[in-house]
């Protein structure tokens, strides 16, 4: 029998997930998930709004929405999202970066001081940033729904200047590219909770970066008819189908 303190190291040490990301990217925008459960699973990671209105930022157990008309509200429990990553952020490894840094070498840092390539980490990148370029893309109205690589047109862009704020964000394997998004994937969130979206480019300084390693991962799948018919892109393994196979 697991232990209270058991039970509680699994619930910080892993992503939970909702929804996958080759189909929300193949179009499936529509949200299925509630926040108030969402916050259930997870107080700190990253999530797409309903029908696509902008992006979402978990960050100490609040939901920040922030839309293409460039504000940024916390969410109602009630409203939904198509795609999320949440864990309760209990970092494990932290450190600093006192001069200015743009986001490759802020990245070669951390990338140096992951313990293991293969592993999911939440980060957490706290500071001043000279600068900040995020986007967030339209509400979309009108199915069949386009997918998303075709409507970057869209996109709207917002460039921050000399904000205190926060990255929210993940490291993810390549084994998981697909069901997930591999490498680094930050949102922005400003000190005020005035300014945010999915993270483009940065320039910070006097940053403290901290890394929760993940060591399990839990994956909840929409049980809506647009899910369930979505046509997935075929991947091969030629190994694994060998090994299938026999021969």
């Amino acid at each position: 029998m697991a232990t209270d303190t058991t039970k509680k190291i699994t619930l910080y040490n892993r992503l939970y997930q909702y929804g996958i990301a080759d189909a929300f990217v193949g179009g499936l925008y529509k949200g299925t998930l509630p926040l108030k459960d969402l916050k259930s699973k997870g107080d700190f990671g990253l999530g797409a709004p309903d029908m696509l209105d902008g992006e979402l930022t978990i960050l100490n157990g609040k939901v920040y929405q922030t839309k293409a008309t460039g504000i940024t509200i916390e969410a109602g429990d009630q409203f939904k999202t198509s795609l999320s990553f949440v864990t309760f952020f209990r970092p494990d490894k932290g450190f600093s970066m006192e001069k200015e840094a743009d986001k490759e070498a802020v990245f070669q840092l951390i990338s140096a001081n992951l313990p293991n390539k293969n592993s999911i980490y939440a980060i957490k990148i706290t500071g001043r940033f000279k600068m900040v370029k995020t986007r967030a893309f339209p509400p979309v109205k009108e199915e069949p729904f386009p997918v998303l690589t075709s409507i970057f047109h869209t996109q709207k862009t917002f460039d921050f200047s000399h904000a205190e704020g926060v990255l929210v964000g993940y490291y993810i394997p390549e084994y998981l590219n697909g069901i997930n998004v591999k490498d680094f994937h930050f949102h922005f969130l400003s000190a005020d909770k005035k300014q945010g979206g999915h993270v483009l480019d940065f320039v910070g300084e006097n940053l403290k970066i901290e890394l929760a390693n993940l060591n399990s991962f839990e994956l909840e799948l929409p049980q809506n008819k647009d899910f369930q018919n979505f046509q997935f892109t075929t991947k091969n393994n030629e190994a694994l189908q060998r090994v299938e196979q026999g021969k």
